[in-house]
């Protein structure tokens, strides 16, 4: 069998190396290439997509009644809140604040911060962050469930935050998607899992809170607070909450 013939010296192109029909370095970048296009078309159809609408702030406020049992709406001002800089308006699209008072017990304070995707920016409203950064003292972080039903119960965390004249007794928890994790890890394990399966979850951290110096009564007004909260909005609201529990 005779041997493929060699293509012509070009004197243009001295360093030039001769390419032969059937070349295997040839055959290898062409399988290379179409590896890499299917790879590419394939991450195009996993990429993680929003799961839920984006909310206007007007709609996000309405799932939250002025009144939650015996207790009123009464302000949005004075409550602990990270440090308004231009990095921390960027990291939720939803921020409610509002204060309750009844007549026989300490006024509550909510702060309810939201996004429709959520990629972990919550963590600059997560107590432990912002309460030091507004000169508090963590004197206590431990669990803590509040029952809703006889089948559910809300787990979160519960802080005393100091600051000498002030101590506030502050209550919360988060929910990623349908899940209610305790810890940041737990977070960013089910937001990962739910990018493996083709969405991006929303995210919800919510935390009430009390100025008192009893511990029990804060205990008492907080587990009262959100056990009626729960049960006074809409299933939209609950939804918001709690996820579909």
């Amino acid at each position: 069998m005779s041997a493929a013939a060699t293509p012509p010296f070009d004197p243009a192109q001295p360093n030039a190396v001769p390419v032969r029909d059937g070349d295997p370095i040839s055959r290898r970048k062409m399988m290379i290439g179409l590896a890499l296009g299917a790879t590419v078309a394939v991450s195009e159809l996993y990429v993680p997509r929003r799961s839920v609408p984006r909310m206007t702030d007007k709609s996000f406020a309405a799932l939250f009644p002025d009144r939650v049992g015996p207790w009123t709406y009464v302000t949005a001002s004075g409550l602990v809140l990270p440090p308004q800089d231009q990095l921390s308006r960027f990291l939720y699209e939803q921020l409610l604040t509002r204060i309750y008072a009844e007549d026989n017990g300490p006024q509550v304070m909510m702060v309810l911060a939201y996004s429709s995707v959520q990629e972990g920016r919550l963590q600059v409203h997560r107590p432990e962050v912002c309460y030091p950064a507004a000169g508090f003292t963590i004197l206590d972080n431990e669990p803590m469930a509040i029952p809703i039903s006889p089948s559910f119960a809300i787990h979160g965390r519960f802080l005393v935050a100091d600051r000498g004249a002030r101590r506030e007794y502050v209550f919360y928890w988060t929910r990623v998607g349908p899940n209610m994790p305790i810890r940041w890890f737990d977070q960013r394990l089910f937001m990962a899992k739910a990018n493996l399966q083709g969405y991006i979850p929303d995210g919800l951290l919510a935390r009430v809170s009390v100025i008192a110096e009893d511990r029990e009564e804060a205990v008492a007004a907080l587990t009262d607070f959100v056990q009626t909260m729960v049960k006074s909005v809409n299933p939209a609201g609950r939804k918001m909450l709690i996820g579909p529990h």
